[in-house]
């Protein structure tokens, strides 16, 4: 990862540790492909931050209801994704399908 995106994902992180809620009902899942191409998951709402490293290329994201973004941290040669207004309703799952990650 460039300086840039590590210093991104280091706010990221502080970020999600200070403002994770216990109160979430619903979820954002998918998968990577390539299914090893990804570092991390992230969903943002607000102040609410969640992450999730992906098994297999699968990753599930326990989420709120509201409208989220999403972040692939990708790992290099790949380019990080970002998949704005993922609606999450109360008690389903959000699936966000294939997400491929591009050199």
């Amino acid at each position: 990862m460039k300086n840039g995106a590590t210093l991104t994902a280091t706010v990221l992180l502080i970020v999600a540790l200070h403002s994770f809620r216990d109160s979430q009902s619903g979820s954002i899942g998918g998968t990577i492909v390539p299914a090893d191409g990804a570092i991390y998951v992230w969903a943002f709402q607000n102040r609410d931050t969640v992450k999730a490293a992906p098994v297999n290329g699968q990753f599930t994201l326990p989420a709120s209801n509201g409208v989220w973004k999403v972040i692939v941290d990708s790992k290099d040669p790949y380019k990080d994704v970002m998949i704005e207004n993922v609606q999450v309703n109360d008690g389903k799952e959000t699936n966000l399908g294939e997400i491929r990650l591009q050199r």
